[in-house]
């Protein structure tokens, strides 16, 4: 599960690094933590129940983390 949330939260930051390019809405396209969220709420709530769903928010702001880190280097 763990390595679920880390993979998540990076395709997350990558999903949104291509998306700023592009003239999509802001949330949640150019949000890493509501990327975040979404593309990981519905995988892990069906692979892990609710333990999931509590994980989606730890994706979104692991997402958050890497972004900012990003933005220092």
């Amino acid at each position: 599960m763990i390595i679920s949330i880390i993979g998540l939260a990076c395709l997350a930051n990558l999903i949104v690094d291509m998306a700023i390019h592009f003239d999509l809405p802001e949330k949640p396209f150019q949000c890493d933590m509501c990327m975040g969220f979404w593309i990981s709420v519905g995988p892990l709530t069906i692979l892990h129940g609710f333990k999931g769903f509590c994980a989606a928010g730890i994706v979104a702001i692991l997402a958050n983390i890497i972004f900012k880190i990003n933005e220092k280097i």
